[in-house]
Parts: structure tokens; sequence; C-alpha cells
């Protein structure tokens, strides 16, 4: 390991409902967003940001994976829903 390469940077949070939900339009509004993974209890596999929101506010998704670059940077947010707080693990990729 070369001791000159930073440390990822991740962040970890407990949100309600409400502010996943706000996560999801934020996104949409202002994220290139590139890929969408989630898995629920039928399938897991690749879908549209909207679909996995669909599913969030449904309680179908057991977890989602967004990965998307906001302000030149790329991010992987992890979405695990819970009851009654929903865990999200960020953390910024490296470029490239």
């Amino acid at each position: 390991m070369l001791d000159d390469e930073p440390l990822p940077e991740i962040l970890q949070a407990e949100w309600a409902g409400d502010q996943v939900r706000a996560l999801f339009a934020d996104l949409a509004a202002g994220a290139d967003v590139r890929h969408v993974q989630m898995r629920t209890p039928e399938t897991d596999g690749t879908v549209s940001l909207a679909e996995a929101e669909s599913a969030f506010v449904a309680g179908q998704a057991i977890a989602i994976q967004v990965r998307y670059v906001f302000e030149s940077e790329m991010w992987c947010d992890t979405i695990m829903p819970g009851n009654p707080t929903t865990k999200i693990i960020r953390n910024r990729l490296p470029n490239g």
C-alpha cells in the first residue's frame, strides 16, 4: 500500500424516510447517476433511480446502491431500509 494514497472518505448515518426520499429527489435533480443496483426479496439487479425510489417507498427494497457523480467527484451511496430509520453509507470513489 502506498503511503501517499488517501483513504476513502466513508460517512454513515441513520435517516428517517422523508430524508431518504429527499436524497432520491436530490440525486435525480443534481447528480449524474451512473448505476443503481437494488436487492428485493425477489431479485437483485440494475434498476432506474425512479424504480429504486418506488421500491423504497413501498417497503420492498432490502438494499439499494447508487453510484453517481456530483461536483466532479464519484460517490456511492448504499441505502439499507429499516424501521424506524434507514442506514446510509456514503463513500467517495477514486476517479478514473
